[in-house]
C-alpha cells in the first residue's frame, strides 16, 4: 500500500524526466548531424592554416573541431542524457 502511495507520488517526476529525456535525445541528434558538418569544416580550416605557415591557428581550429565534433560536447551531453534517463529508470522501478 505504502508502496502504491509512493509511485503516485513520484509520477509527476517520472513523466517530467521522461519528457526531459526524449527532447534531449532529439535535439542530441539533431544537433550531433549539424555539428559534424561544422566540425569538418574548422579541421580544414585549420589544415589550411598549417600550409599557410600558421600553426597556432592550425591548433585552434582543431581543437575547436574536436569540441564540436561528436566525440567533444555532443558527447558529453548524450552521456548525461542517459545519466538522467537511469535515474528516471531507477525512480520508475520502485
Amino acid at each position: 500500500m505504502l508502496r502504491f502511495f509512493i509511485k503516485v507520488l513520484l509520477f509527476p517526476i517520472t513523466l517530467a524526466l521522461t519528457l526531459l529525456v526524449a527532447f534531449a535525445r532529439f535535439f542530441c541528434l539533431f544537433s550531433g548531424m549539424v555539428l559534424s558538418v561544422i566540425a569538418g569544416a574548422f579541421f580544414l580550416f585549420g589544415v589550411l592554416m598549417l600550409f599557410i605557415g600558421e600553426w597556432q591557428g592550425f591548433i585552434g581550429f582543431s581543437l575547436l573541431a574536436w569540441a564540436i565534433s561528436p566525440y567533444g560536447l555532443p558527447g558529453a551531453a548524450s552521456w548525461l542524457t542517459e545519466r538522467v534517463d537511469d535515474i528516471n529508470s531507477m525512480l520508475k522501478a520502485i
